[in-house]
């Protein structure tokens, strides 16, 4: 083999060797910064709900609604929560239905906004969840301040004192 040729042969390792180093080093960088990056934490708070309007009944109903509140922490910034909720199964022997999520939280401008879908039961005779009731949905996206999110949100009807929604995200 010649001169030249080891020296071909040198280069064409390295950069082999890089190829599959690099990927690999880039890979345990992401996971570090996935595993350092701690969740932010948002709550919105607002009264009681009564959709604003409602499509259909029984299977395929859909509510519409949207709702002024408050986020901790951002006094004075207006926010709302709005969407849809659209009964997707119906089950009269336990009482309840399945109602799929189409869910938007803008604070301060629509350049803000946390996407939430997911799916929840609901009392069948309820236009909400019941008081005391709890349910967990993900978070699909965002915008804005909220560019990339994703985690889950929990929200809570308190019956008379209305409801609140602890939004965990991730980045």
């Amino acid at each position: 083999m010649t001169r030249s040729h080891r020296i071909l042969t040198a280069i064409a390792l390295g950069i082999a060797a890089i190829g599959l180093i690099a990927p690999q080093a880039a890979q345990a960088a992401d996971r570090s910064h996935h595993r350092s990056s701690p969740a932010q934490t948002v709550v919105f708070r607002h009264g009681v709900v009564a959709p604003t309007g409602t499509q259909g009944s029984g299977l395929g109903m859909v509510r519409f609604f949207t709702i002024p509140g408050t986020v901790d922490g951002r006094a004075g910034v207006a926010s709302y929560l709005t969407g849809t909720l659209t009964t997707i199964a119906l089950e009269p022997a336990q009482n309840r239905d399945v109602r799929a999520s189409n869910l938007v939280l803008v604070v301060g401008g629509e350049q803000n906004q946390i996407v939430i879908g997911g799916i929840s039961i609901y009392p069948s005779d309820g236009s909400t969840l019941a008081p005391g009731a709890k349910v967990v949905r993900p978070i699909l996206g965002g915008t804005g301040l909220y560019n990339g999110a994703r985690g889950s949100v929990v929200s809570e009807n308190l019956g008379d004192r209305g409801w609140i929604h602890t939004f965990r995200i991730m980045r």
